[in-house]
């Protein structure tokens, strides 16, 4: 009986404690959703791990300093990343639940080309912004919700065939490269149209298939042409086979290779000595902000940021720079301001995404040398 008296008391009691609760002022952070998609399972792990952790830092430092003010509502930014697996059937089943599923505004990060793609024609398909930091190809500049940090693989490929005619003053080079891959054949393609333009000459034009292991057959027709200069624009697994091969069988010359290559990895391997790649980034360049954020970026994290992940923090911190200026979290308008927002100035250079989304850029050169990483030349092809 007792009990049934009570009852209705301790009803009025829990309905009164919820009724004030929702009456305190307090409201529910409003968020500004980032997808992130990143290889973090496989040979490819580490650059998916650079991609999320130079995101990580930027969300981080953008909600310290109170978030985005979006039409006068503050947002706090959350990132939803996902495993790509490097494989462009997963990033775009992991992209479409990103937009699907978790709401987000933008996506960022799928650093190589094949997934890249696949990502953008997700995006494409729901109007929803997408920036690469590194992908090259040139097939990624037709998707009108997609933009990129980097160089595409036309300007990167030109940068090359100056820096071999014109600071190596070598002419005879050979090419090997994955014809299955839109990155590393179009770079291979645009390379050998450009060298031959300014008076080079390709003595070898090798393709492998992608997973392939023993190379000695292309490696050996190349050495064979007299090529002075080998040109590998591959992933770094897949350089490092090759060169323990070419050396292996002889070749001499020099090595030359693309923003593919992963110079944590190279920089101490003495097969790699002297040789040269295409590079966005390296700690010490006099870029505005560039040293505060090695700086900070390496007291957070432990370790010297790579060119990938400042090339991710440009990508994310331009994002936050174009929700702002459009005021709300919707995909559209923010679309619309990374296109028309002035140049951005990031720790990777001063750039704009212009009306195709690839933005204007010098070219690094850098080389290996003593077991660390060098700038050798700066390629201006503006």
């Amino acid at each position: 009986m007792k009990m049934n008296k009570l009852f209705p008391f301790l009803l009025i009691v829990i309905f009164g404690v919820l009724f004030c609760s929702g009456c305190s002022g307090e409201k529910k952070t409003a968020e500004f959703k980032v997808g992130v998609v990143a290889v973090t399972s496989g040979e490819l792990f580490r650059k998916g791990n650079y991609i999320i952790s130079a995101a990580r830092y930027g969300a981080d430092l953008q909600n310290k300093s109170g978030g985005l003010a979006l039409a006068g509502q503050e947002f706090k930014v959350r990132l939803f990343p996902a495993d790509s697996n490097g494989k462009p059937e997963i990033a775009a089943k992991v992209t479409r639940r990103l937009i699907e599923k978790d709401k987000v505004s933008a996506i960022v990060g799928a650093a190589g080309s094949k997934v890249a793609l696949a990502v953008a024609k997700v995006c494409e398909e729901f109007k929803i912004p997408f920036i690469t930091p590194v992908a090259g190809t040139n097939k990624l500049t037709s998707y009108k919700y997609s933009f990129r940090v980097s160089y595409t693989n036309t300007i990167q490929a030109e940068a090359l065939a100056r820096f071999a005619k014109n600071d190596l003053k070598l002419e005879d080079v050979g090419v090997l490269f994955a014809s299955a891959s839109p990155y590393s054949a179009e770079l291979a393609l645009f390379f050998r149209e450009d060298y031959e333009k300014h008076g080079g000459r390709i003595v070898a034009f090798e393709n492998y298939i992608l997973g392939q292991r023993d190379f000695s057959k292309p490696i050996k027709r190349i050495i064979d042409s007299g090529a002075q200069i080998l040109f590998l624009p591959g992933n770094t697994k897949t350089v490092q086979l090759q060169v323990v091969q070419a050396r292996k069988y002889g070749f001499k010359g020099v090595l030359m290779g693309s923003d593919s290559w992963d110079p944590i990895e190279l920089e101490r391997n003495p097969l790699f000595k002297n040789s040269y790649y295409t590079d966005h980034w390296i700690p010490g360049l006099p870029i505005a902000g560039a040293q505060e954020f090695e700086k900070d970026y390496k007291k957070k994290n432990g370790v010297d940021p790579t060119e990938l992940e400042a090339l991710t923090f440009d990508a994310v911190m331009s994002l936050f720079a174009a929700a702002k200026i459009a005021g709300t979290t919707k995909p559209v308008p923010i679309h619309d301001a990374l296109v028309d927002m002035p140049p951005f100035h990031g720790v990777t250079g001063t750039f704009d995404y212009n009306n195709n989304g690839d933005p204007d850029k010098d070219v690094i050169i850098s080389t290996f040398r003593d077991g660390h990483i060098a700038v050798q030349d700066i390629i201006d092809l503006k």
